[in-house]
């Protein structure tokens, strides 16, 4: 009986990741940033909780000839080197950079853009060194001002080349199965952004 119940939860579990991938690895379901944030266009991004990803929908070349390298402090206060790479799976509508999870994916957006900000929000640091993110919320902007330091414009770099994909669909242990989608996902689609130091 226990072994029916396991084989039971496995498909369950691979149906919800097939859903989940319907909904954001879709070129469909990605929005460009620009449209969501017009009040003339028929997408709106929902306040309920769920998880997101952020892609490149540019032009692929300006992002490979971007800044792709990053220090990140390592344990000791040691620097770690990163490197970004052409590694996302061929399954990625987009180049993806950022995937997360939120309780309001609407506000989490806003957040991540930082649009009361003109100009740049992060000066670049010398050397790459990962400069002092403005808040705890905003690793696209933060993100994108690194790998291109010398724009003077970036939400307008964001709101013209970045898309946004969601899914909101978790009724069952939501809180739960949030987390590992953001988990798996994560593991996936290899986002830039979420690179982050060991401890």
């Amino acid at each position: 009986m226990d072994t029916l119940k396991e084989d039971s939860r496995a498909v369950k579990v691979a149906a919800a990741w097939q859903s989940l991938t319907k909904q954001m690895l879709n070129a469909k379901a990605v929005h460009r940033i620009e449209h969501l944030v017009s009040r003339h266009h028929p997408v709106n991004v929902p306040s309920s909780a769920g998880v997101y990803a952020f892609w490149w929908m540019g032009c692929r070349k300006l992002l490979m000839s971007a800044n792709r390298h990053i220090i990140l402090k390592g344990p000791g206060g040691s620097d770690v080197d990163v490197r970004y790479h052409d590694w996302w799976p061929a399954d990625a509508p987009y180049p993806c950079l950022y995937v997360g999870k939120a309780t309001d994916l609407k506000r989490r957006l806003r957040e991540h853009r930082l649009p009361g900000t003109p100009g740049r929000a992060h000066p670049p640091l010398t050397q790459n060194n990962k400069a002092k993110p403005r808040t705890t919320s905003c690793q696209l902007r933060f993100g994108i001002e690194h790998v291109f330091p010398r724009e003077a414009d970036p939400l307008t770099l964001i709101n013209n080349n970045i898309g946004f994909s969601w899914c909101d669909d978790f009724s069952d242990n939501a809180v739960a199965e949030r987390f590992f989608a953001e988990d798996k996902l994560v593991g996936h689609l290899r986002p830039w952004f979420n690179i982050d130091s060991e401890r």
